[in-house]
């Protein structure tokens, strides 16, 4: 039993250390959409929240997956930190069995989720990819 709480003990501190410390320098000049003094666990949690989102707005994970920077480190995320503390994240997504011949995802789906402090969200857009801004 001891050894359990140990585990847990150490798990916990390693699940609480700053995997995402780039989010916490203000202006970071190598992210440039990654500003300010913001919480890294709201950082994960929003992200973890416009997935969420994304998948059950397409059907869930049998008919949708997102793009690998929504699951890889958060400062990758496509994401954009507003000056009201909440998060806009513009991401991809592809059908499972859409993947050309050497297993890359063809993405089919663009999503577009605004998450306030709050952890409420709103899904701005979701339908096919648009177009680029000149």
């Amino acid at each position: 039993m001891r050894n359990w709480f140990i585990l847990a003990l150490a798990l916990g501190v390693v699940g609480l250390s700053p995997t995402s410390a780039p989010a916490q320098s203000p202006a970071d000049p190598a992210n440039p959409q990654i500003q300010g003094d913001v919480d890294p666990l709201f950082l994960i949690r929003g992200r973890n929240i416009a997935r969420s989102a994304a998948e059950t707005a397409n059907g869930g994970l049998g008919n949708y997956m997102a793009e690998p920077a929504m699951h890889g480190p958060t400062a990758s995320a496509p994401m954009v930190i507003n000056e009201d503390g909440s998060l806009l994240f513009t991401f991809r997504g592809f059908r499972p069995e859409a993947r050309d011949a050497s297993g890359n995802p063809i993405f089919s789906y663009e999503t577009e989720v605004l998450v306030n402090p709050n952890r409420t969200f709103e899904i701005l857009y979701n339908g096919p990819i648009r177009p680029a801004n000149p």
